[in-house]
């Protein structure tokens, strides 16, 4: 998502002009406003593909005045103050709000003077907010998962012992193939199984890709190619506790020679902020991706 700062001439007409250049161009306004200051009309106007609306703008004399990155925040509507408490969060960071709207899906969008500051202050105040509410307390549409899972590892001797047992289980749901799971091989798992350490870098590796390539459909980055050698680190406590503590993406994406290469990397940032696992975890995702440019014979 972009945000455009448009310069409008303060006379009738002159936003119904912008939106008739823009619907002509098949672009959509995702959200924003238009304000007269000092006599002068500027309106700050959400896009999904912001170079597209600017070149559709500037080609009809529109001046476009800055494309901005942009912090979108989804607000639970039901509890006061969440965006002062929001925006008081990005004050004691030093971030500067400059533009502040809510696009067609109520969710609140902000231009910001550091996007990279405004945006780890977002994804921590989102966790901090899903970790204190209730399941009847979070807004929007439920879906719901169940999986079957069957311990196979009785070898004749129950749990009498930590050693008399194997980890070894079965992960199914209707309709689908078993996934053969078991322990990682340092708390005496079978290593030719997944673990549930792999399983949980693969949901957050496989969630972020499926993101990403939504959202180069929909900015018409055309993807041939995507691979990501994911990592996590978990660490273990004395007492045999432990925590993840990061994963890391490293996401190589190949796109074909007629794709903009630096739209295509400023994407894995939204599709991070859209990833649902991403957003129900409590430590940091690392994204470190690499755009490629396919060959053509």
């Amino acid at each position: 998502m972009k945000n455009l700062t448009i310069e409008l001439v303060n006379h009738p007409g002159a936003l119904a002009q912008t939106g008739e250049i823009l619907g002509r161009a098949g672009i959509s306004i995702e959200g924003g406003g238009a304000f007269v200051v000092d006599g002068k009309g500027v309106a700050n106007f959400l896009f999904e593909d912001g170079k597209a609306a600017r070149n559709a703008l500037e080609s009809e004399g529109i001046r476009v005045l800055r494309e901005s990155d942009v912090v979108v925040q989804r607000l639970n509507q039901d509890q006061p103050g969440q965006l002062s408490n929001l925006l008081r969060r990005m004050a004691e960071a030093g971030v500067n709000v400059e533009v502040q709207y809510s696009d067609h899906q109520h969710q609140l969008v902000l231009v910001v003077d550091d996007i990279t500051c405004a945006r780890k202050v977002s994804e921590t105040w989102t966790r901090e907010q899903a970790a204190t509410q209730s399941p009847e307390q979070h807004p929007g549409k439920q879906h719901h998962y169940g999986v079957q899972i069957t311990w196979t590892g009785n070898m004749g001797t129950a749990t009498r012992s930590y050693a008399g047992y194997r980890r070894d289980h079965t992960i199914t749901a209707h309709g689908k193939a078993p996934i053969e799971g078991s322990s990682d091989p340092a708390f005496r798992g079978d290593k030719n199984r997944y673990n549930p350490e792999e399983l949980l870098v693969a949901a957050l590796s496989s969630c972020h890709m499926l993101w990403y390539l939504h959202l180069c459909a929909v900015n018409k980055i055309a993807v041939m190619d995507y691979e990501d050698a994911a990592s996590g680190e978990m660490v273990e406590r004395a007492d045999g506790t432990g925590r993840f503590v990061r994963v890391d993406l490293h996401p190589v994406v190949t796109i074909d020679s007629g794709s903009d290469p630096a739209r295509a990397a400023t994407l894995h940032h939204e599709a991070h902020q859209n990833c649902f696992i991403a957003n129900s975890i409590n430590f940091p995702v690392h994204i470190e991706p690499r755009i490629t440019m396919s060959v053509e014979d």
